[in-house]
């Protein structure tokens, strides 16, 4: 059930407070009504929550972002700053690295092995992305204390890299209560690749095709489910 005052639908109410549907979701009243401006109408649910995450703080950094802009990111030897899924420095003689450092705290607060391992996944993507071939990981851990929590990130980190073949050369670990409930794993993943090989993320030219490929999930795996389930409750 949803109520609809002034142009802004509300979720149902929770004790005496009803609250608007994109405040729960974690957007402003502000990028609310940027969201409507950009659409010229108000968003339906589903395109309000695609929009919760893209402009969220982990997909869009829309916190930090402010502050990384501080930064130096320009420079004689720098092929590639801020804007693309990696950072990407001339070497010289023809050799490029690009580096990439990440965090993924929240998921690994709900599951230490699986949050870090996908955590270390993400920037390993980010490098090839960039035309790269990863050589090395490192990570910065902070946690309440070394208990199971802990290990497991510890493992997640380990198995990732161990199943792709890079290793985790380095890396720091600090304790203190104030990390217990809401730890911090930070993976940085290092690749080399020729400097006139740099790619981008933006797709170029018309009338590319999409390529989708990987293993399917879920219960369906067969051919004809995933034909369904591209074509809709109509089939084909």
């Amino acid at each position: 059930m949803r109520w609809n005052v002034g142009g802004r639908r509300y979720t149902p109410l929770l004790s005496s407070v009803a609250e608007p549907l994109h405040r729960s979701l974690g957007l402003t009243d502000g990028e609310y009504d940027r969201i409507c401006e950009l659409l010229r109408r108000s968003p339906n649910d589903f395109e309000l929550a695609v929009f919760s995450l893209l402009w969220s703080e982990h997909c869009g950094y829309k916190h930090s972002a402010l502050l990384l802009k501080r930064l130096p990111s320009a420079g004689e030897r720098v092929l590639q700053g801020p804007g693309e899924n990696a950072g990407v420095i001339d070497l010289g003689d023809g050799v490029a690295v690009a580096f990439k450092a990440e965090s993924h705290n929240h998921p690994s607060a709900v599951e230490p092995f699986q949050g870090a391992a996908t955590g270390v996944g993400g920037i390993l993507r980010d490098i090839v992305a960039m035309g790269a071939r990863p050589i090395a990981l490192l990570d910065g851990l902070r946690f309440g204390e070394p208990d199971w929590h802990f290990k497991r990130a510890v493992a997640g980190i380990s198995h990732y890299g161990n199943c792709v073949g890079v290793p985790n050369v380095g890396g720091e670990c600090a304790f203190d209560e104030a990390y217990a409930a809401n730890p911090l794993v930070n993976a940085m993943c290092v690749g080399i690749l020729p400097t006139e090989r740099v790619l981008s993320a933006k797709a170029q030219g018309v009338g590319n095709l999409l390529v989708l490929y990987g293993a399917l999930t879920g219960a369906r795996r067969d051919r004809r489910g995933f034909r369904a389930r591209l074509a809709g409750p109509r089939g084909l």
